[in-house]
């Protein structure tokens, strides 16, 4: 796949995936915050066992209602619409025709669901796997079309390779 551009976020594991899909290429690789994963407050980097355990209540409504959790007043959720769509008016106002994005679960989520017009309460709706995937084309007034969601046929092969 041709890509005129690279946005990822500047957290490692998204950023050392970008380093390596984009290298050698002229364009310089672009981090953007928008495309930080979303804080999760004192739920962040948990284990979901431990989480499940520990913070029982904020577990089951950050698993069964995500619209609805938030910590201290603040909705992550909410908070991660907006910032998907400020991803999306920096990426669609860059130059070029084809963008390759390489962020997190939930912000790809949210992009996803933003782009498609669902409120933050289909957040569940959406499924998407490490390393998935997914293909927009948007029109001259912004609106976009899925093309693919969650492909992964690309990840299973019987060869090894080595660079």
């Amino acid at each position: 796949m041709h890509f005129d551009q690279c946005f990822s976020s500047p957290i490692s594991r998204a950023k050392t995936t970008a380093e390596v899909l984009w290298q050698g290429r002229e364009e310089p690789l672009v981090f953007l915050d928008s495309l930080k994963e979303a804080h999760l407050f004192f739920l962040e980097g948990m284990k979901n066992v431990d989480a499940k355990v520990i913070y029982p209540k904020e577990y089951i409504t950050w698993r069964e209602d995500p619209a609805n959790f938030y910590v201290n007043g603040v909705y992550p959720l909410r908070r991660l619409w907006a910032t998907a769509r400020d991803a999306w008016r920096e990426i669609l106002f860059t130059p070029g025709e084809s963008f390759l994005v390489v962020t997190h679960k939930s912000i790809v989520r949210a992009l996803i669901c933003t782009a498609l017009g669902l409120p933050p309460e289909r957040f569940r709706s959406i499924d998407v796997n490490n390393g998935g995937i997914s293909t927009f084309v948007f029109n001259k007034r912004g609106e976009a079309m899925l093309n693919s969601l969650n492909m992964t046929a690309h990840m299973y092969s019987d060869h090894v390779y080595l660079s």
